[in-house]
């Protein structure tokens, strides 16, 4: 995923800094970098906010990063554009849109598009190869957007070939002034962590990350560059000591397309128990299976021996089933959002 972090002239911000996170988010692999004239708390010193605003660009594009700025109708023309990703506020005309897109990669708002003026667009001959979509972030506590609402705003997005993008908060590092209250997209990540903020919105289905606070710590940065794309993470406690159980729970897995009722199944489980030999004796199988737990087939389940499971309901024990870890308490929600074909991971903690 071509992740990022966004980085801002003024609002206490010293040239130093940005320019270090700039080469923090280098080196870590990081693609993007959103940025923003549209800040009028930043603005104290405007010549100081110019000068340090065209250091921060240079810095960046040098690094090679594809710059992403906020841009309205207003400001358009006040600067120059060479070479930057523009994002356009609300308020550009259809024949605006078509125009630019045609002259440079532009990004919609994806909080705010609908399937009618993404239609018009198409009609009119938008350029949609040069055209992306990113999220608002909101400052404000509870003005983040609803998650059925992401998703849905996502899918209109996608349906037209769009890829889209959303921010993440800092918890740990400085949040943005003057709230100070982080800059998610979505409310339900005002307050987790940036990690966890990131695995959410890959289970959504988003296309990039961006940390929307301008002084994440070294930690958060690294969390977001090595989210991959189409991977669920999740967060777990190993409750096994079998070291063909743990060796099957390292790999990669994906949820089959037919949904089962009360469990996630891995596709993979039996075959990667094939393929390193051996087999999975009964263990931990007396006790009820609750939500959260992962499991694997024993081999008295036969032909089912090594099968994967997520337990997403309350279960009987079953002497054929090992509980062999159980996903961290404040993570279960992450298996809601699974969809068919997802793949996931476990990271034991």
């Amino acid at each position: 995923m071509r992740n990022g972090i966004s980085v801002y002239a003024g609002l206490g911000y010293e040239l130093d800094e940005n320019l270090a996170l700039i080469e923090l988010a280098a080196s870590l692999g990081m693609k993007r970098i959103f940025t923003s004239t549209q800040i009028p708390e930043a603005v104290e010193d405007p010549e100081k906010f110019l000068d340090d605003f065209a250091v921060i660009l240079t810095s960046a594009i040098r690094s090679g990063f594809e710059v992403i700025i906020d841009v309205n109708p207003e400001n358009i023309d006040g600067f120059d554009w060479e070479g930057l990703t523009l994002r356009l506020d609300d308020g550009f005309s259809f024949s605006q849109i078509v125009e630019l897109s045609h002259s440079r990669k532009i990004q919609l708002n994806a909080s705010t598009v609908t399937n009618e003026f993404l239609t018009i667009l198409l009609n009119l001959g938008a350029n949609f190869p040069n055209i992306t979509a990113l999220h608002n972030f909101y400052p404000h506590p509870y003005t983040g957007l609803d998650t059925y609402f992401f998703e849905n705003q996502n899918k209109i997005l996608h349906d037209f070939g769009i890829s889209v993008g959303a921010f993440v908060p800092s918890l740990e590092g400085r949040r943005r002034p003057p709230l100070g209250e982080g800059l998610p997209t979505l409310e339900d990540c005002r307050n987790f962590s940036t990690d966890l903020s990131a695995r959410f919105l890959v289970a959504l289905g988003i296309d990039f990350i961006i940390i929307g606070d301008g002084m994440p710590t070294v930690e958060e940065c690294r969390s977001v560059a090595e989210i991959v794309d189409d991977e669920v993470i999740i967060h777990a406690n190993l409750l096994t000591s079998d070291p063909t159980s743990i060796k099957i729970l390292g790999n990669k897995f994906t949820r089959r397309p037919d949904i089962s009722k009360s469990v996630i199944r891995a596709a993979e489980g039996r075959q990667i128990l094939k393929s390193i030999g051996g087999t999975i004796s009964p263990d931990n199988c007396a006790t009820e299976r609750n939500f959260g737990d992962i499991t694997i087939d024993n081999k008295n389940f036969g032909r089912y021996v090594g099968e994967i499971q997520i337990i997403e309901d309350v279960l009987p024990a079953d002497l054929r089933v090992n509980i062999v870890a159980r996903i961290v308490e404040e993570e279960n929600f992450l298996t809601g959002y699974m969809k068919p074909r997802q793949k996931f991971s476990f990271k034991f903690v």
